[in-house]
């Protein structure tokens, strides 16, 4: 694998992933009463181990069933750390043991691009909300990074870091309107121990749901991503660890429960990132701006911006999504995605693909045997 760079395009695709993140970050700490410091160092602190192991623009995500149940369920921080937990054992079992090449083996391609459409048209409409809301900031990203995309198709090469421009001038603008947010300078530490109660209660709302999710995004589908991307192969053994011993770590210092994500490293890739050296880069801000950060820092950044990278990550998911054998169950799930959630367009998914292998069952001709002209 190639060593980590440390550029101008690697600091621009380190920043992709941050429309994905941040909304989420928003949410744990708005309505959780999550404290933002153990959040960004947690972020921080994953985000370079993921870079120097895997030496590739690994995304590094929130896990997406727990921040949209903050909303919707009102999930407590005790909650959120019993779900981290379920998830972390989870995965560093299936991992540890190898159960996971099993699991791998037994998976249909037409299912994890079922999951890569779903997310991607998850992102697409999210993106273009955030741009429909902030439409001149958005409408200005878009162009800008449009362009950029232009020039260096046409120079064949990334010399232009259209991301990093339109991220600094939405904080610049930021700051304008809003003004420089207070700074807290502390140490981002906080030890939280939850109840048994609370525990049980974060498996059973999210926990459970979250696990299949997360087996197919944040491992089968990187897997894959990273295959079709870099041509280089990253271990679902590996994947799987990594996202274990994280969440048994992150929820109880304060931090969301993570994983890796195929959507985060298509945007990576999309804006420029070739190796770890931008999971290095955006890792060292985030536990830079742990020690200082307080949450109205997170009002600086205009959705407009926001809406952009969504949107772009969201087409770059789409064009690995096409990549499939089973059109109809990968449609199917995107669309069930779409509509619904996640969890149930998996669902859905698996119900497609049984329904796809019991159809071709029956379109098989029976082999009549020949009469022997003999009798």
């Amino acid at each position: 694998m190639a060593e980590p760079k440390f550029t101008l395009p690697e600091l621009t695709g380190s920043m992709a992933d941050l429309g994905t993140i941040i909304p989420f970050i928003l949410i744990a700490v708005s309505l959780s009463g999550m404290k933002l410091g153990p959040i960004l160092l947690m972020f921080g602190l994953y985000y370079v181990i993921t870079g120097l192991i895997y030496r590739l623009p690994v995304a590094v995500e929130p896990l997406k069933v727990v921040g949209a149940l903050i909303v919707s369920a009102g999930l407590t921080q005790g909650e959120i750390v019993g779900a981290g937990l379920f998830v972390g054992v989870v995965f560093l079992f299936i991992g540890a043991t190898g159960l996971i090449d099993y699991i791998a083996k037994i998976f249909p391609l037409s299912i994890i691009r079922g999951v890569q459409l779903g997310l991607a048209l998850l992102l697409l409409l999210k993106g273009g909300q955030y741009i429909y809301g902030d439409l001149l900031i958005g409408i200005a990203a878009v162009c800008i990074f449009s362009l950029s995309l232009l020039w260096n198709r046409d120079h064949d090469n990334l010399s232009f870091p259209g991301a990093l421009i339109i991220f600094a001038l939405g904080i610049a603008y930021g700051l304008y309107v809003h003004g420089i947010p207070p700074v807290s300078i502390s140490l981002p530490l906080e030890l939280y121990v939850p109840g048994v109660s609370e525990v049980l209660s974060g498996i059973y709302k999210a926990g459970i749901a979250q696990v299949p999710l997360t087996l197919t995004n944040a491992v089968l589908a990187t897997s894959l991503l990273a295959s079709d991307l870099f041509r280089e192969k990253i271990s679902n053994r590996k994947l799987c660890v990594t996202i274990g011993v994280t969440d048994l770590i992150a929820p109880l210092l304060g931090g969301l429960p993570m994983c890796h994500g195929a959507g985060g490293m298509a945007a990576h890739y999309r804006f420029g990132a070739r190796t770890g050296g931008a999971d290095i880069m955006i890792g060292a801000i985030f536990v830079a701006l742990s020690f200082i950060a307080t949450s109205a820092m997170l009002n600086v950044i205009p959705l407009g911006i926001m809406g952009t990278l969504l949107f772009f990550a969201g087409a770059e998911l789409l064009r690995s999504a096409i990549k499939t054998d089973v059109w109809p169950v990968t449609l199917g799930m995107g669309a069930v995605t779409l509509l619904v959630d996640p969890t149930i367009g998996l669902a859905a998914g698996i119900l497609l693909y049984v329904i796809y292998l019991c159809y071709r069952q029956l379109r098989k001709k029976p082999t009549n045997p020949v009469p022997d002209p003999k009798i």
